[in-house]
């Protein structure tokens, strides 16, 4: 069996557009170098975890070598091929988003059906659970949120 894990914060900006796990929604987007998907990223960075293949910003740095405002969801696709996942198959997907501005439990439908499709497996594999943190912090004063993701693999 394979575990990994991944985690982001940023900032949260009204500059910017709200991606997260690869959906446009409304609210204050994230100061990145990237598109900002805090979900995609630490979703990235517990795949590579899984496999010891460093992490996301390896592949991606925030600096020229990336495109600016680069689809998370190209960089998912480019972790997948990098990762050679079709010899894997996911046991489970554990993700927690950290946030007093974005509200899980009314997307949560959303994010599951998407990430199936991005991975190719079952809804039931995957669990999205949202917390807050009480009005502590950058994140309780809507400065930033933050995601948490655990993966389990296992050879196919």
């Amino acid at each position: 069996m394979l575990v990994g894990i991944g985690f982001d914060i940023h900032r949260h900006s009204n500059n910017d557009v709200l991606y997260l796990g690869g959906l446009k929604l409304d609210g204050p987007g994230f100061e990145a170098h990237s598109d900002g998907d805090i979900l995609l990223h630490t979703l990235c960075d517990a795949l590579l975890g899984a496999l010891s293949k460093k992490d996301l910003g390896h592949y991606f740095p925030s600096n020229s070598e990336t495109p600016e405002k680069i689809s998370s969801v190209e960089m998912l696709k480019e972790v997948l091929k990098i990762i050679e996942y079709k010899k894997y198959n996911v046991n489970n997907i554990d993700i927690i988003v950290i946030s007093q501005t974005i509200n899980i439990e009314s997307i949560r439908t959303k994010l599951v059906e998407n990430l199936s499709v991005l991975l190719n497996i079952d809804e039931s594999k995957i669990n999205i659970k949202g917390k807050s943190t009480d009005n502590i912090g950058m994140i309780g004063s809507k400065e930033a949120s933050a995601c948490q993701t655990i993966i389990s693999m296992s050879y196919a």
